[in-house]
């Protein structure tokens, strides 16, 4: 170390600044080689990393904004769809149907004579099921009758209408009429009915 030293002391002063400045340079050079560029690589490698958390972020996000309007749609055409099932039950209720029709009748002054459900009749995806009705009254309480008929939140037709036998009863002109009245029911699986009332079977199917 001594020599070393007595050495440097003899050397030239321009010479020891040459040898300064390049043990400068190489220590800077090491500093960077060593430090700074693993640094630099690991700042690039947790840059990398953080581009990709932001954009899964942003796409969780996406999802997340998405599911939220995907939900409300979904209860949207959930209630949508109850307010239909009011139009087009899927069973027949027949007793609920005649209580309807009792209520309207006793709103209107006419009195139902004859109820008479017949066999429904499958159609696409609904099934008609008429109904015969007798009714009395006059002709004002008859048209006021099918008028709250036509009214009424689940869908029933009236069709051959038909008046006869006038009678006077306290003052007025009563009537009898005779009508055709269809429901409907939706039907969830829907099968086509083949002469005879056999239903046909899709094709492919087996019998048992």
């Amino acid at each position: 170390m001594e020599k070393l030293y007595s050495l440097v002391q003899k050397t030239p002063t321009p010479q020891k600044l040459a040898l300064g400045v390049m043990i400068l340079l190489v220590l800077g050079g090491g500093h960077y080689w060593f430090i700074y560029t693993s640094q630099a690589e690991e700042l690039q490698k947790l840059s990398r990393q953080l581009q990709t958390l932001e954009e899964e972020l942003h796409e969780k996000e996406e999802i997340a904004g998405n599911l939220t309007k995907f939900k409300q749609r979904v209860e949207y055409l959930q209630q949508k769809l109850e307010e239909k099932k009011k139009n087009l039950p899927d069973d027949a209720n027949i007793d609920h149907l005649l209580k309807t029709l009792n209520e309207l009748s006793e709103k209107s002054d006419i009195r139902i004579i004859k109820f008479s459900p017949a066999s429904e009749v499958r159609k696409n995806f609904y099934a008609e099921i008429p109904v015969k009705m007798e009714i009395e009254g006059n002709y004002h309480e008859i048209t006021t009758f099918f008028d709250k008929i036509a009214k009424e939140e689940r869908i029933i037709n009236v069709s051959d209408i038909g008046m006869s036998e006038p009678a006077v009863r306290s003052g007025k002109v009563v009537l009898q009429a005779q009508c055709m009245a269809k429901t409907f029911r939706a039907v969830k699986s829907p099968n086509v009915a083949a002469p005879g009332g056999k239903v046909k079977k899709k094709p492919g199917a087996k019998g048992k």
